[in-house]
């Protein structure tokens, strides 16, 4: 054999495992390699889980609930130190990017009343006024892509604080010039509308001015009396979280009392919402199949896998193409909110987190792993990281079974 078939015959050798990395990849996002925190449909486990996850690293305050079937099985409250007040199902909490998800619901039944279509242009409802001319079809950037952030507005908006002695702006002021958490931002159609996600709090003021102007009410006045009043959710507002008795003060993530601050968007982040009222919700929601198969449409991808409907994040894919669903926030200075549903089991989890810019949201990927037996998208690096020691372990084990092979060969080829 001369040297080049030698070498040809070394490298397809080594090929099984070259090519062991992406499989074993690919197989971390279907959680192969991750261990759920608690045996399956063991809620005290979960929850004595949650409970040890806050104590350890929450200096603020805090609630976790769990769900299953529908019903309410776990509760845990923490309270800070330096708080006065304990923190209970009633105390309210800033909800952050979870405004989004009410928003959602809001114009679903908007839907539901024929009062407009998901699939309809934005701009056929609203009068105040009208996207930046660009070089797309503003036809295209429809009620449910903005929903799914799939509108083609490329703002990347986190929507900025504002003290309690700022004047709010007026939505179309916020559209015009809005206030950002990371420097200047545009409103505008920067990409084909429907061709891929970018996440966009101006879809959201968007579609409150789109709500006003097919209602002709204030936001926070229709929301209320069509969506949070008709789901039990009687503590939930957009008010000034501090005018409110009975509601956490701002933790950071030292465990420090801040300001307080308000927000010029009530889709997009001004919510204020309790423990409780969140229970109303999930109850409620785990109720109407069809709003949730609406909520669940996969609209939005990335690397092909489903991550976002027409309101919902979807989380983990589930049988009979069902989604974990739900939805995350998060805001300064360490704010952090998370509900999720699995509309297969009825099971729900809700956290509320002041003092901790990311808590909620890791329970929440533990709970979804726990239900679903898949990682979340939110931390798929964690589902990634997973694979690295199945990598290791595959590789090298194929080479020692290689020198292996090479040496009986040796011993036993005639001299």
């Amino acid at each position: 054999m001369n040297i080049q078939n030698k070498f040809s015959k070394a490298v397809l050798m080594f090929v099984p495992a070259i090519l062991w990395i992406p499989v074993a990849a690919l197989l971390s996002f279907e959680g192969v390699w991750m261990t759920p925190v608690a045996p399956r449909h063991d809620h005290k486990a979960f929850i004595d889980y949650a409970k040890q996850a806050v104590s350890d690293s929450l200096k603020g305050n805090g609630v976790v609930v769990l769900l299953e079937n529908g019903k309410v099985v776990e509760r845990h409250y923490q309270t800070a130190s330096s708080d006065v007040a304990s923190v209970d199902g009633d105390t309210l909490f800033p909800a952050a990017s979870m405004s989004k998800f009410i928003a959602a619901l809001s114009i679903h039944t908007l839907v539901q009343q024929q009062r407009i279509e998901l699939d309809d242009p934005v701009e056929n409802y609203i009068t105040r006024w009208s996207l930046p001319p660009s070089n797309f079809d503003h036809d295209q950037v429809t009620i449910a892509r903005l929903l799914s952030h799939t509108g083609g507005l490329t703002d990347g908006l986190g929507f900025g604080d504002y003290s309690q002695d700022e004047s709010l702006p007026s939505l179309v002021e916020s559209l015009n010039n809005p206030r950002s958490s990371a420097g200047e931002k545009k409103i505008v159609v920067g990409i084909a509308p429907g061709s891929e996600f970018q996440y966009s709090g101006g879809s959201y003021l968007l579609l409150e001015l789109l709500l006003e102007d097919v209602t002709g009410e204030s936001y926070a006045a229709w929301v209320k009396h069509n969506v949070f009043t008709p789901r039990g959710m009687a503590r939930t507002n957009f008010d000034f979280i501090q005018s409110d008795e009975n509601s956490t003060p701002f933790y950071d993530a030292m465990g420090q009392q801040t300001a307080a601050f308000q927000y010029a968007s009530s889709a997009a982040t001004a919510m204020n919402t309790s423990a409780n009222d969140l229970v109303a919700l999930l109850q409620s929601i785990i109720t109407e199949p069809q709003l949730i198969e609406a909520l669940s449409t996969p609209m939005a991808s990335v690397m092909g896998a489903p991550i976002w409907g027409p309101g919902a994040m979807l989380y983990a894919p589930l049988a009979d193409g069902q989604f974990v669903i739900g939805h995350d926030g998060s805001n300064d200075p360490a704010i952090n909110t998370s509900i999720r549903i699995n509309p297969v089991s009825g099971d729900g989890y809700i956290a509320l987190v002041s003092g901790h810019q990311t808590l909620a949201s890791e329970i929440g990927f533990e709970w979804v792993l726990w239900q679903s037996g898949k990682p979340d998208f939110i931390y798929s690096d964690r589902a990634i990281n997973s694979s690295l020691l199945p990598i290791i372990v595959g590789s090298v084990g194929w080479v020692i079974l290689l020198i292996v092979y090479f040496t009986v060969t040796k011993r036993r080829t005639p001299k």
